[in-house]
């Protein structure tokens, strides 16, 4: 089969990687080179466990065990995951991907796709004066994907996030051990600090429209000046878009057409969870699952797809409003959270576990109610 791929990030280079392994004849499109994400570059223990490629001894990337957390009140609590967790630099694994995919036979094409037009049940993929054809194109080119609006998939306002922040140069021996998490007061997502090999990112991410550039950025300086982040080293900005979709919405997401012959990975096909931002492991989950479905039907990965992580997703869709803005014994949700993590081992290690991947949101509720009556 002929694919044409469009994104070389972490989703359609693995997906790129896995159908020319099985012989198929791949085109992988970007025009920009490997570049940084507004993210952490978290990726989770779940992660590393099921894509082994990750934990290559020639990969950088920082090892992580410990997370602080902090509430609106300020409120802290901090603790050993129980598995490791790895940042990365996405500039870095998404060039490490791309060389995957090309050693596997894929060809990397790094100029734009100005149109891609259906004739005669085939893709013709238009970039300058040369045209590619395929039988299958695939969307890969993140949270506002061209082609995502191409085949007539349309998100709303609602089922965005924007993220900002600066990625902060620090010496390799002085990069922090440990993730930090901020939550704020009557705010619908956090601040972060991940530590990469070479730099720290720190980010803001919130609701679409929730809080202007303005206000994010005055929030995120704020919480670096409590941190004394060093001003007189290099401060690289970063602002994008997230997927975060509404619940309503995975309802009526479709991300295959086998009569059209396309389909959406990764950010482009909204996966990305919306209560805590993490994308990668995703990203990589849905490359794997069109992969297979293209071995037998490609129309099968929608089915697959929701019965591997869709219902997860939706649940956090559902609890994202209680979880940021809900309150329990009183308080707000995370005031408590931070505080029972802070008195019972349980209750940290079951947001170790949430962190690290293995904890679902579907049992997270009776979980946490379990631990918060030992601890009362």
């Amino acid at each position: 089969m002929q694919v044409a791929i469009v994104g070389a990030g972490p989703a359609g280079a693995h997906l790129a990687h896995l159908l020319a392994k099985n012989g198929h004849a791949v085109k992988l499109f970007d025009a920009r080179e490997a570049w940084e994400k507004p993210c952490g570059g978290g990726v989770t223990s779940k992660a590393l466990a099921e894509f082994s490629f990750l934990e290559r001894k020639d990969w950088p990337r920082q090892r992580i065990t410990k997370v602080r957390l902090v509430a609106g009140s300020g409120r802290e609590v901090t603790f050993k995951t129980s598995e490791e967790l790895a940042v990365y630099s996405r500039a870095e694994l998404s060039r490490l991907m791309r060389t995957l995919a090309v050693e596997s036979g894929a060809t990397l094409i790094c100029t734009r796709v100005d149109k891609t037009t259906r004739v005669n049940g085939k893709w013709e993929i238009a970039c300058g004066d040369k045209t590619y054809v395929a039988d299958l194109l695939v969307g890969a080119d993140g949270a506002s994907s061209v082609i995502r609006r191409r085949v007539g998939v349309h998100f709303t306002s609602q089922d965005f996030s924007y993220a900002l922040g600066w990625h902060v140069r620090c010496p390799s021996d002085r990069t922090p051990e440990r993730i930090d998490i901020k939550y704020l007061k009557d705010f619908t997502g956090y601040i972060w600090a991940f530590p990469r090999t070479d730099h720290v990112s720190y980010g803001i991410a919130s609701k679409y429209r929730e809080w202007t550039p303005a206000q994010l950025k005055d929030k995120l300086r704020s919480f670096m000046a409590s941190e004394q982040v060093n001003t007189q080293v290099e401060w690289q900005f970063y602002a994008a878009m997230l997927p975060a979709l509404a619940e309503s919405s995975w309802d009526r997401l479709r991300v295959v057409n086998d009569a059209e012959g396309w389909a959406l990975i990764g950010d482009a096909a909204g996966f990305v969870d919306p209560l805590t931002g993490e994308g990668i492991y995703y990203s990589l989950k849905s490359a794997d699952l069109l992969a297979k479905a293209v071995e037998t039907k490609p129309g099968d990965y929608e089915e697959m797809w929701r019965r591997e992580f869709g219902a997860e997703l939706r649940r956090a869709s559902q609890l994202q409003s209680r979880f940021y803005h809900g309150k329990f014994a009183g308080k707000p949700f995370v005031e408590r959270m931070v505080q029972f993590a802070g008195w019972h081992r349980g209750v940290r290690n079951t947001l170790g576990d949430l962190i690290a991947g293995s904890q679902s949101y579907v049992e997270l509720k009776s979980r946490l109610k379990r631990q918060a009556l030992r601890v009362v």
